[in-house]
């Protein structure tokens, strides 16, 4: 199977498509950033010792604090110096941080004690190539080669530090000998047209740009390229071709949008790289920027990154690589820096100036993330962007008549057609169903499936929101039974059909898919309050309190919480023959919130005249096995919602519990009901 490595950078995000299509993500659920420990915390006032400093270390970086990690490294380093893993690892961090100059001594110390060790060749390498010691820098590329990327890397390199000294034909022999997988056939042709191109070899740049661009025609630098290539050879129509495929079948980037600008001026663009430390910035941008893309990537993405920023510190695509692999590991503050980092003049400072405010928005910091945005718009009252993220930090915050209006105001920008314009849509519809401005959401939500008819998150939460107020029930199933097909792993809308089947009173279809919907997604509250439903209404109570108990642990909405406490209290049952009772005559069900964009149903409040102890009425025990990290306190509060009934169970199962204190999982144990227990 081809792996994804050779896409050759993914286009930018734009804040809209971000905000929709990460939806469920903690960036816009508004989760604060992870505590960044400072060096102070983990250092006593006394002098630091050897084994102090290398512990306090290890936590930094389990605590994602690299600058601090970095400092206690380097204050270990010092007090055993000559220590080969203390050594790498302080030189490791350092590049990670992007302290180039700070790591290069210890590059060259750990080259003289292993002269394989490929990542201090590679970053001697690279300095080389920065200061134009093009020979000093092919001896240390050639050294570092193990493995499929290291290989490629320091091919591609090498082949850059020969080009640099104008030896042509053999820095393309380098690239052109380089053997490996499949997917080096794209950065080949790539780096094979960028230093034909840089010699002046025109007609042999054009033929392996467009070999290239024939393999990867999505990709924005191969994109780029091949346009900036045409363009300059005076094949102005391939150019814009090019480009105008690239808007259409993918998000728009400010960059392309230059780019189309000065070729439809006649201006003749600048070639994309203008000499062999850009060359070789270039190689380590593009295969960051794919390994980022990768699972588990990201450490190693971080480090190409740094070095192509050590090459070229003012590229802002480097520095948005960097920013974004930061943002998505959730250090949100760190990220708000490296953004910024992004020229004022740069077509990208915009895109730039977005993300930091997403970042303050998820750091905890909303009036400044809203100062951010606000100044855009002011900037440009129809940056649609700016509107959909300013919308979507409102909604985050309940605020939905501002959110609302916000979107509209986006709505109202769009100057054309797009695919992509369904996600405003979208969003607006959700502000105004939490709104409870139901009539105007449909509509926003009907718009967005005019737009695009198979888009799992409408599909989702139209028939979702139809299906909770009793509305065309047949169509609504139909709609998330397809998001089902669509995305079936994803257990908010798996949690949907089980709830459209409960809604419609066919409850064992529903424990069904909420059952799947739990092991796709067991943390989630709304889902685990619903398998409870599903479960009570089959006949399976003790599982219901069970799953009742488990979803008032997961941190649920006050309004749900309350309800789930009544249901823990009282049972289903009682429960909503009390809400039937309460409802006005004639009286809509109203509309649902909705969890990571899938509907869950109003919440009820508790019973205040009824105290915990209430209980419904159960026929003979029931029985439970123990697992791996139960007590009876933790069974107690989960089957009666109170920990403090854990000497019922001993009653209960006196002749299996001789000594109350060692439970042993796997030992099946007698439930006593609630009214028994009581």
């Amino acid at each position: 199977m081809r792996r994804t490595l050779p896409s050759l950078v993914r286009p930018l995000r734009s804040a809209a498509i971000c905000l929709a299509l990460l939806a469920s993500t903690s960036l816009l659920a508004g989760a604060a950033a992870r505590a960044e420990t400072s060096v102070s915390d983990l250092l006593d006032d006394a002098m630091p010792t050897l084994t102090g400093s290398y512990l306090a270390a290890l936590s930094a970086i389990s605590a994602q604090d690299y600058d601090a990690a970095t400092a206690l490294f380097e204050e270990a380093l010092s007090q055993d110096p000559d220590n080969p893993i203390l050594m790498e690892r302080t030189f490791t961090l350092l590049i990670a941080n992007g302290h180039i100059d700070r790591a290069i001594p210890l590059a060259e110390r750990l080259v003289e004690l292993n002269p394989e060790m490929r990542m201090g060749q590679m970053v001697l390498g690279v300095k080389a190539l920065k200061s134009k010691k093009f020979a000093e820098a092919g001896k240390h590329l050639g050294k570092s080669e193990r493995g499929p990327l290291a290989n490629i890397s320091s091919g591609l390199l090498s082949a850059w530090a020969a080009q640099g000294q104008g030896e042509t034909d053999a820095a393309l022999k380098i690239v052109e000998t380089l053997q490996g997988p499949e997917w080096y056939s794209v950065f080949k042709n790539f780096n094979i047209a960028l230093i034909n191109e840089n010699a002046g070899r025109t007609d042999a740049a054009l033929k392996a740009i467009t070999a290239a661009y024939e393999a990867e025609g999505g990709s924005l630098r191969v994109t780029e390229a091949y346009a900036r290539m045409m363009a300059r050879a005076g094949k102005i129509d391939e150019a814009k071709q090019a480009l105008d495929r690239f808007t259409q079948n993918s998000v728009g980037h400010p960059l392309v949008a230059a780019l189309q600008k000065d070729v439809a001026s006649g201006r003749k663009p600048a070639p994309m790289v203008r000499n062999a430390q850009e060359g070789a910035g270039e190689v380590l941008y593009g295969l960051g920027s794919a390994i980022g893309s990768e699972n588990g990537g990201a450490d190693l993405a971080t480090i190409y990154l740094r070095l192509a920023n050590y090459l070229q510190p003012t590229n802002e695509l480097v520095i948005m690589a960097l920013g974004d692999l930061t943002q998505n590991a959730q250090r949100f503050e760190r990220s708000i820096p490296i953004f910024d980092k992004v020229p004022k003049t740069s077509p990208l400072r915009r895109n730039a100036d977005l993300q930091v405010a997403l970042s303050l928005d998820a750091a905890g910091k909303p009036d400044l993330a809203i100062k951010r945005l606000k100044s855009l718009i002011a900037a440009n009252p129809r940056d649609i962007d700016a509107l959909t993220t300013l919308a979507t930090i409102n909604r985050t915050a309940k605020r939905y008549d501002e959110a609302a209006k916000l979107y509209t105001r986006a709505i109202d920008a769009i100057t054309e057609d797009n695919p992509r314009n369904w996600l405003i849509y979208y969003f607006r519809g959700i502000a105004y169903e939490r709104a409870q401005q139901w009539q105007k959401a449909e509509a926003d939500f009907l718009k967005a499936l005019e737009i695009t008819p198979e888009e799992p998150q409408v599909l989702n939460y139209l028939g979702y929101s139809w299906i909770d107020r009793g509305l065309n029930l047949d169509r609504a199933t139909d709609m998330i039974k397809k998001a089902v097909e669509l995305r079936p792993n994803d257990g908010y809308i798996v949690d949907s059909l089980g709830w459209a089947y409960y809604k419609q009173n066919k409850f064992e279809e529903a424990v069904a898919q909420l059952e799947r919907a739990i092991t796709i997604k067991a943390d989630d509250a709304t889902i685990n309050d619903h398998l409870g439903d599903a479960y009570w209404k089959v006949g399976r109570k003790l599982e219901a309190t069970f799953q009742w108990a488990h979803a008032r642990d997961l941190n649920p909405e006050p309004a749900d919480k309350a309800r789930i406490l009544a249901k823990l209290a009282k049972g289903l049952d009682k429960v909503e023959a009390e809400e039937k009772a309460a409802a006005a005559p004639g009286d809509a069900t109203k509309g649902n919130a909705v969890k990571g964009d899938a509907a869950k149903p109003e919440p009820a409040k508790a019973d205040s005249a009824t105290d915990k102890t209430a209980s419904p009425h159960a026929e003979g025990p029931s029985r439970i096995t123990i697992s791996a990290g139960d007590s009876l306190w933790k069974i107690a509060l989960k089957v009666y919602g109170d920990g403090e009934l854990y000497s019922r169970l001993i009653d209960a199962n006196r002749d299996k519990l001789p000594n109350p204190n060692v439970i042993v999982p796997g030992l099946v144990i007698d439930i006593p009901q609630f009214d028994t227990a009581q």
